[in-house]
């Protein structure tokens, strides 16, 4: 998955492709029309037909979850966690395990785009992940901060299906601005497997300062069912 500007994470009922997704919020699309004509002028085909993208298929409000939830289940790693029963899923798997959790919003998106066979449309969706990558008696359960992690906020320590974790608030930026215009949220959630080999996070993210009500709804549901299995 990517967003914009950086790369992100590269997660089981019923499985849903409906093509690549990537973030970025609604505002990415102010001055989309002066885009559009910069590259009718440069010939950029392929980057015109993204700017194009993004008019004919917007991604609309975040719809509220539905109130029951269903239980989505991944054998491989022995766990579980709910979901609300208007969202769906999406899972990849190399050498990290990738379920994204798609609000309506995000699936209307996505079928619009695949039916235009557009480029470039995934990158507004504003999904849930739930990843598990492998740990190294190095891996921490709280990032380092770097040139793009700017600093972590409301750290917590609690449990996550009886382990140990910390949920916090990361701020980002690809260009070392701090300005609304180039700080990134990613409100996160990492602990262990009960074996210690893979760390779990749980993430949800949206550009500027404030992370979607909806998607932190969905993010408290997940955390709060979330269990090991085996």
């Amino acid at each position: 998955m990517m967003k914009k500007g950086t790369g992100f994470l590269t997660a089981v009922a019923t499985l849903v492709i409906l093509g690549v997704g990537c973030l970025v919020e609604s505002k990415h699309s102010v001055g989309l029309a002066t885009k559009t004509e910069s590259l009718l002028a440069a010939g950029f085909p392929s980057e015109l037909k993204i700017a194009q993208g993004q008019n004919q298929c917007p991604r609309g409000p975040s719809v509220a979850p539905a109130k029951e939830t269903r239980k989505i289940r991944e054998e491989k790693f022995g766990f579980s966690f709910d979901i609300p029963t208007n969202y769906q899923t999406e899972k990849r798997q190399d050498n990290t395990l990738m379920i994204s959790l798609y609000n309506p919003a995000d699936i209307q998106l996505l079928e619009c785009g695949k039916k235009n066979r557009l480029r470039g449309y995934g990158h507004q969706t504003l999904p849930v992940w739930v990843t598990v990558q492998p740990a190294t008696p190095e891996t921490r359960l709280l990032p380092e901060l770097s040139s793009t992690t700017l600093r972590l906020e409301n750290i917590r320590e609690t449990t996550i299906a009886k382990q140990k974790a910390f949920v916090y608030i990361k701020k980002s930026s690809m260009t070392g601005k701090t300005d609304a215009d180039n700080v990134e949220t990613t409100l996160s959630a990492n602990f262990f497997t009960p074996d210690q080999q893979n760390l779990v996070t749980i993430s949800t993210f949206n550009y500027g300062d404030k992370i979607s009500a909806v998607e932190e709804k969905v993010f408290n549901t997940v955390i709060s069912s979330f269990a090991f299995v085996r």
